[in-house]
């Protein structure tokens, strides 16, 4: 039994040493050392749970085919109704990425720009596709603070959506152009409720002050956040309903998913 004992403590000792490796936190912190720009690229799963080929595009940070023992946090990207992952990248995504990271604002960092999810909910392809995919094929950091799920317009119900379904997964929503789906109020008190301290996620919100009605949503979210003590910040400036104006307000949403990650 004593024997027994002295492994059990032992294995704890080792998880907790590994958990407070400093050499890991500065691995994920720390600047990339190449000055080769980050790179797109097209990606599918031959078969999903909707029973055919899923396409998504990825976002590889600077280094990160000569940073080799390196591994990534994650943001999962949704498109607004109608659109699919090109959306992001079209409007300048990757090169404002390349250009936050190599100025020392954020660590570097993995893009998913999700397909089209018009259909899809609550984002379950995102969950029990994509994200194992993701997770087999890339090196990236398969744990809950470097996970985070963010979506422009109907994208942006859908990560709220996820980050609230599956609190284990994800650390934070990012919802830009978009807030409170009319109707989901019961079922938001609702999936609150079931939260544990540990599981509740941050929500980040952004919407131009020339889209009214979903700043509106935003706003009537905001306010059961705030009423049942979930953490929110929100930028609302001059912008319309657009991947123009929500990826100008990027380098912020970064800054602030970054605050998982040291």
């Amino acid at each position: 039994m004593m024997k027994d004992l002295r492994i059990v403590t032992l294995a704890l000792l080792i998880i907790s040493c590994d958990a407070a490796d400093p050499n890991h936190t500065a691995m994920i912190t720390a600047a990339p050392v190449c000055n080769d720009p980050g790179t797109v690229h097209d990606r599918k799963i031959e078969e999903s749970i909707r029973g055919y080929a899923y396409y998504f595009q990825v976002y590889l940070p600077p280094c990160y085919e000569t940073e080799t023992e390196r591994q990534y946090p994650t943001i999962y990207l949704l498109p607004g109704q109608g659109g699919g992952s090109r959306g992001w990248f079209t409007a300048g995504l990757a090169e404002l990425a390349d250009e936050t990271i190599f100025s020392g604002q954020v660590p570097p960092f993995l893009i998913i720009a999700t397909g089209n999810n018009d259909t899809d909910l609550l984002g379950e392809v995102v969950h029990e596709d994509l994200l194992p995919y993701v997770e087999t094929h890339y090196r990236v950091l398969a744990e809950r603070p470097y996970r985070a799920v963010a979506g422009g317009s109907l994208g942006g119900s859908r990560a709220y959506r996820l980050a609230l379904t599956h609190p284990e997964t994800f650390a934070s929503a990012g919802v830009f152009g978009n807030g409170l789906v009319p109707g989901d109020e019961g079922q938001l008190f609702e999936w609150i409720e079931k939260l544990t301290a540990e599981e509740r996620p941050r929500f980040f919100f952004n919407t131009g002050l020339q889209d009214p009605y979903m700043l509106n949503l935003a706003e009537e979210m905001i306010d059961i956040l705030d009423e049942t003590g979930i953490e929110s910040t929100s930028i609302f400036t001059t912008g319309g309903h657009d991947y123009g104006y929500w990826i100008s307000n990027m380098p912020a949403y970064w800054r602030w998913v970054a605050e998982d990650w040291t």
